[in-house]
């Protein structure tokens, strides 16, 4: 089962699947909002047809001061080692973060079962790390830390 490469097939089948998704006027791109940890995560929807590719970013809901971005920077370099599916990214120019999955759109489709896949994996990756990134992010804590207490549950 296939979903035409284009804004308003996508559109669509997000309302079916009662993900209740807005287009952005200004950009011409479908958001959804993920309510994980309190927070509300912005999904945003992204068609490129030349490349046939479908981007699905989620922005997290942290500002990112300069004071912690080297650490923060870390952080996702650690977790994008250790994901079977990395994506997690930082954009300096405008201090924010997001996790990015790119889905590839063979003959003018997206793939259902690949498009909720890369879709749940973006959910499961933002809710898994969301608390560390924030801690993190906000200086509360260092990449050294957490790794410290992780290695200490661990050996329990």
């Amino acid at each position: 089962m296939t979903i035409d490469f284009n804004l308003n097939a996508l559109l669509s089948y997000l309302k079916e699947n009662q993900l209740q998704p807005e287009l952005q006027k200004e950009t011409n791109q479908i958001f959804i909002l993920y309510h994980i940890q309190n927070f509300e995560v912005p999904v945003f929807f992204l068609l490129n047809k030349e490349s046939k590719l479908l981007q699905i970013v989620a922005y997290l809901p942290y500002q990112l001061p300069d004071k912690t971005l080297d650490n923060t920077a870390r952080l996702l370099h650690l977790l994008n080692k250790e994901l079977d599916m990395p994506g997690f990214g930082i954009d300096e120019q405008n201090k924010f973060m997001f996790y990015r999955a790119v889905v590839p759109c063979l003959d003018g489709n997206i793939e259902k079962r690949l498009f909720n896949m890369y879709l749940g994996t973006t959910r499961i990756a933002c809710d898994t790390f969301m608390h560390a990134i924030g801690i993190v992010v906000s200086g509360t804590s260092t990449v050294d830390a957490l790794m410290k207490e992780q290695h200490k549950k661990d050996d329990v």
